[in-house]
Formats: C-alpha cells, structure tokens, sequence
C-alpha cells in the first residue's frame, strides 16, 4: 500500500496544475487586439487630420483623421484625440499626456516631424530653386545623422523617448503605436523629391529607433511603417494622397487649397495609408 501512495500523489498534484490552468483559461482577458476599450490619439497634425478638413476646432482636428477611421472601422472606443497642428514632441509631453490615464488600452502617436521643423524645409523647397533648399535639408540631415549614430547624445531621440516613456507611465498597461511619415514626393518627380524623400526615411529610422528603445515592460511600443502603404501615391503621381502645391491663382479665381493643408494627406490617404496600416499593425 505505501508504494501506492507517491503514485497518488502525482496524480493529486497533475490534477490540481490541469485545473489551475483550465481556470486561468477561462478567466484570463484575451491577448488579443480585437478589442479596445480606451484608446486616445497624441500627435501633431498628422495625427489632428490636417490636410483632410473639414476641421472641429483650432487644432486642426478632422474627422476624416486616422484616430476618428480607427474608431469607426474596428472594436475601438476612440475617448479622446489630444493631437493638435503644430505639435513637438514637447508639446505632447505637456499638453497632450495628461489626458492619459491607466484605464487608457490603446494609444497612437505621430510626432517629431515638427521637432525637425520638416515643413519648414519644405517650404523652403518649395520657393527656392537656389542654394537654400540644399541647406535647408543638410541641416536637418545632420540631426538625423547624430540621432541614428549617436542616439544617447542626440537631443532629438532622447526627446521622442522622453516623449513615449511619459507614456508609458501616464498609461502603463496600454499598447502603445508610434507611425512614421509618409514619402510626399513620387520619386524622380522634381529636383527636391529625392532629397526630401531621403529625409523622410531618415527621419521614420530614428522614429522606429526610438519606438524599439522605449519598447519592454507591461506597455508594448510598436512601430508603424506607413511609407509603403503610401507608395505610388506621393505628390506627382496620377492619384496623390499628399496635399501638393496649388497651381498659380488668378484674379478671378481661387486656389481652392488652404496654405496650412500643403504637404498633409488627404482623406484617401488618412484611410488607405495611415489607417489601413495601423489596423494592419493591431492585427
């Protein structure tokens, strides 16, 4: 009889481990993205809308955004949109995060184009045939360079981790999806469409840098590449989803486009790029 009795108690033990973990099964919150209860979109004007219209408030935030198409096309609860034109990575920390909170599940962000001032080069671009527009980019190039090279010496890629680390604590258990921008020139279609574009990808590695780096714990950070979806729709193609420069007024006619609007998406390219890619993302 006492041979019996180790045998009896491995099974005991077995039985109580298969009920334990039938039970976790059974109570356990499922892994998966199917559902979000609480999701709030930081950002700049990216991440408002801009360039989509028509806008709701000083912000520039649309309804034709991408956090507006998540919450409509999936099982999201969109309970806030801090995004606002003309955000910095700055600026999100102080204006924007606080309206995080733990019950908050899902956050978006698209920030640091306005930390590099990328319009503003572009504007440059735009208006000058000369030597401004090579400088104006080899500026930026140089930061870019510093943070993908030296990113704990870079005040650009230590604010965007800064940036998600606020984040994380405001939101601990939220899964966190930081985009970069897409490529606003079809390539060959101008002599600063390469060049921008190459900007462009430099700024979106330093973005997907950062988004590694803060990534780990119970918030996960992922990073969202929407330059593909994007692709064959930049400025100077036949179906751009980027807003391009107006062509020339006239005194008896208007340019139908809002200065502030040039070199954001469109409605088809808030749907079919941003938020076609990060519902690719979630899933």
């Amino acid at each position: 009889m006492t041979a019996k009795k180790p045998l009896r108690r491995r099974i005991a033990r077995f039985t109580g481990v298969l009920a334990a973990l039938l039970l976790a099964g059974l109570t356990a919150a499922p892994a998966s993205a199917d559902r979000f209860d609480s999701y709030v979109a930081l950002g700049d004007s990216y991440a408002a809308g801009q360039g989509a219209g028509p806008y709701v408030d000083a912000c520039l935030r649309s309804d034709h955004s991408y956090p507006a198409l998540l919450d409509a096309a999936r099982k999201i609860s969109l309970t806030g949109s801090a995004a606002c034109s003309g955000a910095t990575t700055g600026t999100v920390r102080a204006e924007q995060i606080p309206s995080l909170s733990k019950k908050v599940d899902l956050v978006t962000v698209t920030a640091g184009g306005n930390d590099l001032d990328s319009i503003g080069a572009l504007v440059i671009c735009s208006q000058d045939t000369g030597p401004a527009c090579p400088a104006a980019l080899a500026q930026r190039a140089a930061v870019l360079q510093q943070a993908l090279n030296s990113p704990a010496t870079s005040p650009f890629f230590q604010d965007l981790l800064a940036m998600l680390a606020d984040v994380k604590a405001k939101a601990p258990r939220a899964d966190i999806y930081v985009t970069g921008y897409p490529l606003l020139f079809e390539p060959g279609s101008g002599p600063a469409a390469d060049p921008v574009n190459g900007l462009t990808q430099q700024l979106n590695a330093v973005i997907a840098n950062a988004a590694r780096a803060a990534d780990g714990g119970r918030s996960k950070v992922h990073y969202v590449d929407v330059s593909r979806a994007f692709a064959g729709h930049g400025i100077g193609s036949p179906q751009p989803w980027i807003v391009g420069l107006p062509p020339l007024c006239t005194a008896t006619a208007t340019c139908g486009t809002s200065s502030a609007d040039i070199f954001h998406p469109t409605a088809d390219g808030y749907a079919e790029g941003y938020a076609a890619s990060i519902r690719a993302a979630l899933d």
